[in-house]
């Protein structure tokens, strides 16, 4: 059976419910009690009669884009939702559906370092089994990025919302993203340990789980017409190579609570890469970005802040 089953991509929950039921009916046959299917929504979308909708064709997860719980802040970000209706959203959809994630947003110019930690608790008062919180990014010609906060002071804020988490529960179990334990995202973790996914939808993007990645093309009326002519979908078919892989391997596992499994990854593409980091490796430990045990590599807080760098270093 399939171990998850997302609905993204853009607004998915603007689709008549009965569509989104035959659509999931056709991967009926492929499913278990236990497959996870969620549906990404906003919550302008959110009422009883979708949320039992949804319930009643197998949705049993919602990824609501709430982003703050500050009204100037929705407003400035183009959100035409209110604090209250998220907040309102959340418990409505916690009433039916037991797995509901949020999307939180930190590092918004002149927002003081206590709030993104405030809205945390806020989601998670109200339901939320889940939250994933994102560092706002703004284009460097758009006139407010020179008034983003600096990385210092964006970590400090993506801190204090861990600590804030893991007071209701929540385990860091990704850079982005907390979770109740048994909560977390099993589509992201497959995406994260590199497991094969199917792309399904115009501009959708497949991986084989090996070295075969594609894209689908992007226009609808094309994707459209090119099923109904027995004519694939992809547009774009790319074979990565080892190199490419390891580099992959190496910048998502540090991203993640599982870590790097340094034996396994020598292991598999032969080579002594890790080895010939030793230093590095002892370096991370000591300024306690790292543990290392059991030849796993496991980034504390702070060094998976600076997961990026710490991958670039090892590659």
């Amino acid at each position: 059976p399939l171990q998850a089953l997302y609905f993204g991509g853009g607004t998915p929950s603007v689709s008549p419910p009965h569509l989104l039921h035959a659509f999931i009916d056709l991967f009926r046959p492929h499913l278990s009690p236990d497959t996870e299917i969620t549906l990404e929504a906003n919550p302008a979308n959110i009422n009883a009669e979708n949320v039992k909708a949804w319930k009643a064709a197998g949705i049993n997860r919602v990824s609501l884009g709430v982003q703050s719980l500050d009204n100037p802040t929705l407003k400035r970000l183009g959100r035409v939702h209110s604090a209250e209706s998220a907040l309102d959203s959340i418990r409505l959809l916690s009433s039916e559906i037991k797995n509901v994630s949020a999307d939180l947003i930190y590092g918004v110019p002149e927002q003081d370092k206590e709030i993104p930690a405030a809205h945390a608790r806020l989601l998670a008062e109200a339901g939320a089994t889940h939250v994933s919180a994102y560092h706002l990014t703004i284009p460097s010609s758009h006139f407010l990025h020179r008034r983003l906060p600096d990385d210092a002071y964006a970590w400090d804020q993506i801190e204090l919302v861990a600590h804030a988490l893991e007071e209701k529960g929540f385990r860091h179990y990704e850079v982005s993203n907390f979770g109740l334990p048994g909560k977390e995202s099993r589509n992201n973790g497959n995406y994260w340990r590199g497991g094969p996914y199917l792309a399904l939808g115009p501009s959708a993007h497949g991986f084989d789980g090996n070295n075969t990645r594609w894209k689908n093309v992007a226009d609808w009326e094309a994707y459209v017409s090119r099923l109904k002519s027995g004519e694939s979908p992809i547009e774009e078919t790319e074979e990565l190579t080892d190199e490419q892989r390891k580099i992959e391997v190496v910048f998502t596992s540090l991203r993640t609570l599982e870590g790097l499994d340094l034996t396994a990854f020598q292991t598999r593409f032969q080579t002594d890469q890790m080895s010939r980091h030793a230093a590095f490796l002892a370096k991370l430990q000591e300024e306690k970005l790292a543990t290392l045990s059991n030849g796993k590599l496991v980034l504390t807080f702070r060094g998976r802040m600076l997961a990026d760098e710490i991958a670039a270093k090892l590659l």
